[in-house]
């Protein structure tokens, strides 16, 4: 959970008239405009100042939203009153507030509040001494979170989620469980708006309905209030959660009930027994069995792995914990103590389950689960599926997996992702398929998306927000500096981590 005691903040990058991202250079902390693309050194940490007083919410959607910018390289944008831009404060000083001004086209424009010149130019002459704004002092904001998440409605305080029965989406579920509660963010870099995926490929369009192509109806333009999202259709009117469906609604001004909290999405999954098929599950009581044929929500966990000691924990849709009782037996608990906490082993697409000690979780024939000390045999494997990206994007830090132009090859350092179809075979491998191919390798190891039938893939959990890939060679995959995607690694520890 997000610490309260901070700022709202959002991850954005900042693009210019020319197409250009504002840019912090590690090179005496120069601030230029000539990013072509979204990396790390365009992202900028917008770090929303809260309202001070009464109607003070009010006058700043008049005068502006008060912020800092932070770079990636953790230093404070910066105007003086002359107009000179810096990016070296490792503290905000005077001049690194700015106000936020919002525009009907979505573009934005700053202000900084000491000087009240605006922020603007083009390549490696950033200033900020313009008094009015022109179109070389507006900016589109490009968020910089990973593009799945989960939207919380601000009014209803429910999540969205797409009812696959009805063909809307809605803002129901208390909590986002599953795979239809995950939202693909699409940012269309040529016309600067935003569009929501389903799991299912469906994009919401503006009168609720969903449809399979980007159009105009299912873009939207972007306004903040603090780290909150309104979306506003070609109309002027805003998406809202405040009916049965997720359409827009023509209001002068967004409210709560247009205003979405945007929010990490992490791993879901279920534990299929390798052997008889079944799936654990958690129902009240104390023991935990497994013993389901059929996925539902008490067979869903969110899977929360310890980034320090790689450890991993389940939590079911109640919020109790799979753990490890003063008999040996698995249950259910509210506690989130040391007996929560598991170490992941993987063999190929199997899993086992091992407590500090070295005793590994097993399955007796009654479908009780319970610790064991014998070495791990086909009772204590498991098959640990991901059951909440329907449509998987992979990220590493050299940029987004996605088709070479013009190629069937898939490189990793794409500025715009290609997501992938992920489906699980009966026996737990991940087969995925990009433009109506599934992927493979070539004869060099090479990831291509030009099969008609699949090839076996495994994944493993690395860190809370990251996985790695095995291919069908037995090696793991390796984004390059200069984006050659392959599968040359030899073990978990030398292979890229994708965020996802």
């Amino acid at each position: 959970m997000a610490d309260s005691t901070l700022p709202p903040s959002l991850p954005c990058g900042l693009i210019n008239a020319a197409n250009r991202y504002l840019s912090a250079e590690p090179f005496r902390f120069q601030v230029v405009a000539t990013g072509s693309v979204l990396r790390l050194r365009q992202v900028w940490m917008l770090r929303f100042m809260p309202s001070q007083g009464a109607g003070a919410a009010g006058q700043a959607e008049e005068s502006g939203q008060r912020l800092h910018l932070l770079s990636s390289l953790q230093r404070f944008l910066a105007a003086d009153p002359n107009g000179k831009v810096t990016c070296d404060q490792e503290s905000p000083g005077p001049g690194a507030l700015f106000l936020l001004r919002q525009y009907p086209d979505g573009k934005v424009s700053l202000q900084c509040e000491l000087s009240q010149r605006y922020l603007g130019g083009a390549e490696d002459n950033v200033t900020c001494f313009a008094q009015t704004v022109s179109e070389g002092e507006k900016w589109s904001l490009h968020l910089a979170q990973h593009p799945n998440g989960h939207m919380l409605n601000l009014g209803k305080q429910r999540y969205m989620r797409c009812d696959q029965q009805t063909g809307h989406m809605r803002c129901d579920r208390d909590l986002p469980w599953g795979p239809e509660a995950v939202i693909t963010l699409h940012f269309d870099l040529k016309e600067r708006k935003y569009g929501l995926w389903s799991g299912a490929g469906s994009l919401l369009a503006a009168d609720g309905s969903l449809q399979a192509e980007l159009s105009p109806q299912t873009l939207y333009s972007l306004e903040l209030r603090g780290g909150l999202l309104a979306l506003r259709d070609a109309d002027g009117r805003y998406l809202t959660g405040r009916e049965n469906t997720v359409k827009t609604f023509k209001t002068d001004k967004p409210g709560r009930d247009e205003f979405f909290a945007l929010e990490p999405s992490a791993a879901q999954v279920t534990l299929r027994t390798f052997t008889g098929g079944h799936f654990v599950c958690c129902r009240p009581g104390a023991d935990i069995y497994a013993n389901a044929m059929s996925v539902g929500n008490t067979e869903i966990f969110q899977l929360l792995l310890n980034d320090v000691t790689k450890q991993a924990c389940f939590r079911s849709s109640s919020g109790t914990y799979l753990a490890v009782g003063p008999n040996d037996s698995v249950v259910s608990t509210s506690a989130h103590d040391k007996g929560v906490w598991f170490s992941l082993q993987y063999r190929e697409q199997r899993v086992t389950l091992r407590m500090a000690d070295g005793r590994q979780v097993a399955t007796r024939p009654n479908g009780q689960l319970l610790l064991v000390p014998e070495a791990a045999g086909k009772k204590e494997e498991f098959l640990l599926l991901l059951v909440n990206r329907p449509l998987l994007i992979l990220q590493s830090e050299a940029g987004f997996v996605g088709l070479f132009p013009g190629t069937q090859r898939l490189d990793g350092n794409r500025p715009a992702y290609d997501a992938s179809t992920l489906t699980l075979s009966e026996d737990g491998f991940c087969h995925f398929r990009v433009a109506n191919k599934y992927w493979s390798l070539d004869k060099d190891g090479l990831v291509m998306a030009s099969e008609d039938h699949p090839s076996n893939f495994s994944l493993q959990f690395v860190s809370s927000s990251c996985l790695v890939l095995k291919a069908p060679n037995k090696k793991y995959l390796v984004v390059e500096a200069g984006g050659r995607l392959w599968a040359g690694a030899s073990d978990a520890a030398s292979a890229t981590p994708f965020r996802y």
